[in-house]
This record gives structure tokens, C-alpha cells and sequence, in this order.
């Protein structure tokens, strides 16, 4: 039986050698994910010739998915590489000054001092420290500890409930794009996607870039409230849309993450856009050779919501079981589809069929699937 839903799988330190990509392949990797917030050109040119040079060797094609790091909030470098503790009732300061000399935390977003306000919360490293905003003067900002913790290099920042003036696609993003496009990936995912002109900004400079030649499926990551908000007019300028639960249940509570997923795939389904179900998928795969019984359901439960792909980030980028993680992923997803016609939304219901390449091909689906065909000539 061959496997509908795709697995998307992200590549870095532990899987970029030729023997694990090969590997990656045989366990049925369908799309590689390049991380543009981590590595460089040259590390990421490698892994683009030795998949291309593998799917040419093995005659089985593996799509190239370039993720944009857009404007992602982040902790400096913290003197000598040290992560720093600080303790719940502490008062902490935040500099977007990068030559402050003093024991302030930078912060590589220049308006952060501007755009808060004393009772705003400020979220470092996913949620696993909070602070609290007392005042700022424009470049500081004072801050108490609620939830303490290390503090390191680099680490993410959100600020819930703020609505952060940082353009779409930054002057790095730019750089990654036309780098991207030069070597002919297959897909690109813009970060923090909050309105449809950001998808629009991106594709005109694209355009610009390499007009008149085919343009990569954009794909916009929903990880803001702003994105939810915006989510109809995102779909409408959009190939399809990334779940990108880990910012997004930091941005909006966990708890709340479970019925949105719902929604993005319902009405992404709904306008014929492909959906990506992604983050902390088989999280504890980075150091267990086994998936908890929670992860295992949640895969499955994102193939009955009707994922067109679902993703390994740290799973495969840097964990110690990559490639048992793709394998248990493929074997979760291949039973969930057995299933998926008592417990899943296995024909996404369509608002209104009035296009007669989409009725078409929704007969093709049903007869491909029902009658169990081999093979359809078009």
C-alpha cells in the first residue's frame, strides 16, 4: 500500500552526510527541509548536490522545501557563550543596543524597546522563561523575572499580544532568497507570515529575482494571531500553509493550539491549499529510540484531520534517531490512513466545485482510491 500523506524532514547536523541522506531516502523522505536560521551557504549548497546527485542515482524524486527565517526575535551572543541563570523575582534588563558593554541581554531586534509596554510579557526560548516588562526608554527595557531559568545565545523571543512592526522578509531573508532560487528549490516557507501582503511581497520578489521563470510553491508558516486572523486572504495568495505549532502555541497557549490546527486544515482543504502539520511531532525522538504514546496519536491524528505533509524538525536535524524517527513516522502514518476512512477527513470537504480541473480531479482521487487502480492516463 502506498503512503498518501508525505513526510517533510528537517536536515542538519546529524542527517547532511550523503550516507544519512541516502538513508533518509530508503526510509521514504519525501521532501528536505533547509533551515535558513541555522547553517550557511555552503553547508546548505552540499546537501542540495547530494540530493539532487541521489534522486538522479536512485530515480526517485525528493522535493527541496527552503525555510526563510523572517523576522524571528532573538537573544545576542551572550559573552563567551555562556548561558546566564536568573532566578524568578530578579529584575533583568534587554538591550537592543549591540554595543552595550554592560551585563544587559541584547536583543537583535532594533524596535523591541519602542513597541512594548510596561505589563507586557516577554517569552525566551519557547515559553521556558517569562519576564515581565516594568519600563523602557527606547533602547532598555526593564524587565522582572516571573519564570526563571538559562537564558543562552540565541535563543527565541516572543512577545504575546504584541503586534511587532518588523518587516516580513529581512535584509538576511533576501540574501537566503536569491540563494534559494539560484539553485532551484522546489518550495519556500515564509516565517511569521501575520497578513497576505507579506506572501505577496515575496512573490514579487521572486519575480524580480528570476522573472519569467517558474516560481517555487510559497508556502506561508502560521505562527502569529495575526496569521489566524488573516487566515482567508493568507490561503488566497498562498500554495499552501505550514501548522507551525511550536511559535504559534507560544504566541496563542498550548492549550488552544489542538482546535486551530483543526481550523487551518479544514479551511485549507476547503480552498484547495496543501497543509504541512508540523513541530515536536516525535519531539522525544531526538534522545529516545522510541516515540511517547501521546506523539504517536498526535501523528495519527494529524493524518485523520487530513495533513497533506506532516514534518520532523530536531527529529531528524539533530537527534540521535533520525532515521528511526522517519521510519516511525511512516509506519504511525501508514496505519493512521488504513483508518482514515472511519476516523479521518479523508475527502476534504470543498466549499464549491465550480472549477472543472478541480472536479476533475477529485474524480481521478475517488477512482484512484475506491477502485483500487494502478495507474492513471491523462
Amino acid at each position: 500500500m502506498m503512503r498518501r500523506s508525505k513526510i517533510v524532514a528537517t536536515i542538519g547536523p546529524a542527517s547532511a552526510s550523503p550516507d544519512a541522506l541516502n538513508q533518509l531516502l530508503d526510509a521514504g523522505m519525501d521532501v528536505a527541509r533547509l533551515n535558513f536560521s541555522h547553517g550557511d551557504h555552503d553547508g546548505q549548497l552540499k546537501v542540495i548536490q547530494t540530493l539532487r546527485a541521489l534522486s538522479e542515482e536512485r530515480k526517485q524524486p525528493v522535493a527541496i522545501l527552503q525555510d526563510l527565517q523572517g523576522p524571528k526575535l532573538r537573544t545576542g551572543l551572550l559573552p563567551g557563550g555562556k548561558e546566564i541563570r536568573v532566578e524568578s523575582g530578579q529584575m533583568l534588563t534587554l538591550t537592543t543596543d549591540p554595543q552595550d558593554q554592560t551585563n544587559s541581554i541584547p536583543v537583535n531586534y532594533a524596535p523591541l524597546a519602542r513597541e512594548v509596554v510596561p505589563g507586557d510579557r516577554i517569552l525566551i526560548d519557547d515559553g521556558s522563561l517569562e519576564l515581565k516588562v516594568l519600563e523602557s526608554d527606547g533602547v532598555h527595557v526593564q524587565t522582572e523575572v516571573i519564570i526563571g531559568g538559562l537564558i543562552g545565545s540565541r535563543k527565541g523571543i516572543n512577545v504575546p499580544g504584541v503586534k511587532l512592526s518588523a518587516a516580513s522578509l529581512t535584509p538576511k531573508d533576501h540574501e537566503d532568497l536569491a540563494f534559494g532560487l539560484s539553485h532551484g528549490v522546489d518550495a519556500i516557507a515564509l516565517s511569521f507570515v501575520r497578513r497576505s501582503e507579506d506572501m505577496l511581497e515575496l512573490r514579487e520578489r521572486i519575480h524580480q529575482l528570476r522573472p519569467g521563470e517558474r516560481t517555487p510553491l510559497l508556502i506561508a508558516k502560521l505562527e502569529r494571531p495575526e496569521a489566524i486572523e488573516n487566515l482567508e486572504s493568507i490561503l488566497g495568495v498562498s500554495d499552501g500553509v505550514m501548522v507551525a505549532r511550536g511559535d504559534l502555541g507560544v504566541e496563542v497557549s498550548p492549550e488552544r493550539v489542538p482546535s486551530l490546527q483543526k481550523q487551518i486544515i479544514q479551511d485549507a482543504l476547503a480552498r484547495q491549499r496543501f497543509v504541512i502539520t508540523a513541530t515536536q511531532m516525535l519531539e522525544s525522538m531526538i534522545s529516545n529510540s522510541r516515540p511517547t504514546r501521546a506523539e504517536a496519536s498526535d501523528v495519527a491524528n494529524a493524518v485523520f484531520d487530513g495533513s497533506d505533509a506532516l514534518m520532523l524538525s530536531g527529529e531528524t536535524a539533530i537527534g540521535k534517531y533520525s532515521l528511526e524517527s522517519l521510519e516511525t513516522m511512516d509506519r504511525i502514518i501508514m496505519d493512521a490512513e488504513q483508518h482514515a476512512a472511519r476516523w479521518g477527513q479523508q475527502i476534504p470537504a470543498v466549499k464549491s466545485i465550480d472549477d472543472d480541473a478541480i472536479a476533475t480531479t477529485h474524480a481521478a482521487r475517488a477512482l484512484a482510491q475506491d477502485r483500487q487502480v494502478a495507474a492513471l492516463a491523462v
